[in-house]
């Protein structure tokens, strides 16, 4: 599967965002994805995700992702929003629709998998921390399933962090520098291999090197690859760009 950073906007009264703000959201993610290097995935923030209705429109001379892709030109040209051109894919039955991306009870939400890639894991917190001051009036729930995010998981809400000062002193413990996310040293990564999750000729190997394969959690990119205590001894460090911290215990 690969270690991910996995991100969310909940369906409740304190998040709401605009079609325009979204639609900056996403001209952010496409030039993130397109002028990077990503060797695991790239950032997939959605607010939905299609499912092509195969069994009732099978058999015909087009694809039904070309009947998709042509109906969809033809809505757009008549000045509809994305949203509402999806809506109308949903009721033509030409697809499913998985409303709020990945996860479910979401407005929008995705991941992206990092694998050990930290500079990866950076550029996609970098994203994320920009978005949320696109979307000012809805929260970010990251998590961070490998240690980028020195306490896994936090919310962003207009360039700040949100946090639990008790869930970091319980799972993480306080950071030696006090910092949110680990610093990054992206020349470590400039000839980063791509992320692979199958190993060639498994079932060739004998039972003892299988075994060890199996209890090796690092080639899922789970493990450590910083200089000491998190951070690398030099690198980027996107704390500095956090407008704020704040502390949810500290306002309940």
């Amino acid at each position: 599967m690969g270690r991910r950073i996995i991100y969310k906007i909940e369906d409740n009264s304190q998040n709401s965002f605009t079609e325009d703000q979204w639609q900056e959201v996403q001209r952010l993610q496409h030039w993130y994805n397109s002028e990077f290097t990503w060797t695991a995935g790239k950032i997939a923030f959605k607010r939905y995700v299609l499912f092509p209705n195969v069994e009732e429109f099978s058999n015909l001379d087009l694809s039904i992702w070309e009947i998709i892709a042509q109906r969809y030109e033809s809505l757009a040209a008549q000045g509809l929003s994305e949203r509402d051109v999806i809506t109308q894919l949903e009721k033509d039955r030409l697809v499913f629709v998985k409303w709020g991306g990945y996860f479910d009870d979401c407005l929008g939400s995705g991941f992206t998998r990092v694998a050990d890639n930290e500079w990866n894991a950076f550029l996609v917190c970098d994203f994320l921390l920009k978005a949320s001051t696109l979307l000012t009036d809805a929260t970010i729930q990251v998590i961070d399933e490998g240690r980028f995010i020195k306490m896994g998981s936090i919310g962003l809400r207009n360039g700040k962090v949100l946090l639990s000062r008790r869930k970091q002193q319980k799972e993480r413990g306080e950071s030696p520098r006090g910092h949110v996310f680990s610093i990054v040293d992206p020349e470590k990564y400039d000839k980063h291999p791509k992320f692979k999750n199958t190993i060639p000729d498994f079932n060739s190997l004998a039972k003892k090197e299988r075994l060890a394969w199996i209890q090796n959690w690092n080639w899922l990119g789970y493990g450590d690859s910083y200089d000491a205590d998190g951070d690398d001894e030099k690198g980027f460090d996107l704390n500095k760009k956090i407008r704020n911290i704040e502390y949810l215990d500290d306002q309940q």
